[in-house]
């Protein structure tokens, strides 16, 4: 083989890997949810039946999964009143949790 042939070669197989890398990301685990939280204070707080898992941001892209059934989310911040959500979510599902936290009026 010559060299450009071989680097052709190289270059449809990196790019089949990174196809497959890809549509992997997406695929969820049996039994699982995938969640993502949308919220207008990115620096909140994301606690999952009153476990802490990260900050609001962390958890605005695809790719987050927890296991199906019932949930409680909640989102915090310093100075804002904190939202709740009690969700059902069977196996598979995918979720998006809106949380727009409203400012605490003194």
């Amino acid at each position: 083989m010559t060299r450009t042939v071989r680097r052709i070669h190289l270059l449809v197989i990196g790019a089949a890997l990174s196809l497959l890398v890809a549509a992997c990301a997406h695929t969820l685990e049996p039994g699982s949810v995938g969640v993502r939280v949308e919220c207008n204070i990115s620096d909140a707080t994301v606690y999952i039946d009153d476990l802490m898992v990260g900050r609001a941001a962390d958890w605005k892209a695809e790719g987050h999964q927890i296991r199906g059934g019932f949930h409680r989310i909640e989102v915090r911040a310093p100075g804002y009143y904190s939202f709740f959500q009690e969700i059902e979510l069977p196996a598979g599902a995918h979720a998006v949790i809106n949380a727009n936290l409203r400012e605490v009026l003194d």
